[in-house]
């Protein structure tokens, strides 16, 4: 077999880091490849060095664009590379452009796909990547799903051959990371106490790309750094900062007591603040994830999440965009509590997914 490991997100390449590293010792004829899609170095290319991947094999560097623009220069050049390079199998992630695209080539190849983080479900389709997930799962052989809720979805939708519950990746990622930096020497850097801050993160279409929700969340950010006892650190993800420029709420954030971590921090750090941090802000299904695993409650700014597991077990909570809303949720004083038992815990999924791959296809 010839794997092709394809992502291009910093998600993607946290999630995925320990699984090219594995397939380059079973042989180095495997390939790590990169989309492009993030080309931001704080965004994604410090995962390299963060992780100590090698260099991608090849990168498309298709940038930014519409949805369909990735999609389909992905889908192309993925399809030249598997004729080109003789790859029998690709291996994408999660629910990303790039994963659609990639999974797209290998479906008309009709070469097998693999798919790690597969059956998480939103059941909203506003989302573009509830879209993504949908369809990529319905084209894959192989499903690795980080819970038993996730496989339930997929059943449901009539998938039970090749799929094997394995885990969420991103304990082995945390794992690889977590020794690698002091905790006080992160929270001496940002002036900040254990306990006595929250880690804000926005970046998502829905929220960025609406003037209103995100004026509601800079506005809700602002109050708090003015009133709260409680300082906010808010990690500016690249998209967020030009739609406040765009929508002129940037000087806002400048204006105020906001600690702006721009560029946005890297993985050791947001881990490590995450894992000190009162709460955690944030409309990514990774932080969710994170942390979920850190112990660290969590308050998402959404209406709906793919990771229900969060939810169930106590580690998140939904409250949108509106302020009032985020200020009321914050001055609960169950937010405190972090007794919950993590959905994610599996020992060492990215070696079960090796396992199961060399197996599967002896």
């Amino acid at each position: 077999m010839k794997y092709a490991v394809i992502v291009g997100t910093r998600p993607e390449i946290i999630k995925m880091a320990i699984i090219i590293k594995e397939l380059k010792k079973l042989s180095s004829s495997n390939l790590f490849i990169h989309s492009g899609q993030h080309y931001d170095y704080h965004m994604d290319g410090v995962m390299l060095k963060t992780f100590q991947l090698p260099d991608p094999d090849f990168n498309f560097k298709v940038g930014s664009g519409s949805h369909s623009f990735i999609t389909s220069e992905i889908m192309k050049k993925t399809e030249n590379l598997i004729l080109k390079e003789g790859i029998t199998a690709v291996i994408v992630h999660g629910d990303t452009n790039t994963t659609l695209g990639a999974c797209l080539a290998a479906a008309k190849l009709n070469i097998p796909i693999i798919h790690v983080e597969s059956g998480l479900r939103s059941y909203d389709k506003s989302m573009p990547e509830e879209i993504n997930r949908i369809i990529v799962d319905h084209l894959s052989t192989i499903l690795f799903a980080p819970t038993k809720e996730a496989q339930n979805n997929l059943k449901k939708e009539g998938l039970v051959d090749g799929v094997y519950v394995v885990g969420q990746t991103l304990v082995d990622s945390i794992q690889e990371v977590s020794d690698k930096i002091n905790t006080n020497t992160i929270l001496t850097k940002y002036g900040v106490k254990s306990k006595q801050y929250f880690v804000v993160t926005c970046h998502r279409q829905e929220n960025t790309n609406s003037q209103t929700k995100l004026s509601s969340i800079i506005n809700s950010l602002k109050e708090l750094s003015e009133k709260s006892q409680h300082k906010v650190l808010f990690s500016l993800h690249p998209r967020t900062k030009e739609k406040l420029k765009e929508f002129s709420l940037y000087s806002l954030i400048l204006n105020s007591k906001i600690i702006i971590l721009d560029p946005p921090v890297n993985f050791i750090e947001s881990i490590h603040l995450q894992k000190e941090a009162k709460v955690v802000l944030t409309d990514s299904g990774g932080l969710q994830e994170e942390a979920c695993i850190l112990k660290t409650p969590c308050l998402t700014l959404r209406d709906s999440t793919e990771r229900p597991e969060t939810i169930k077990c106590g580690a998140n909570r939904l409250i949108n965009v509106e302020k009032d809303n985020i200020i009321k949720a914050l001055e609960d004083d169950s937010l405190t509590h972090n007794n919950w038992l993590n959905p994610y815990h599996t020992e060492k999924p990215s070696k079960k997914i090796i396992d199961i791959l060399i197996d599967f296809f002896s």
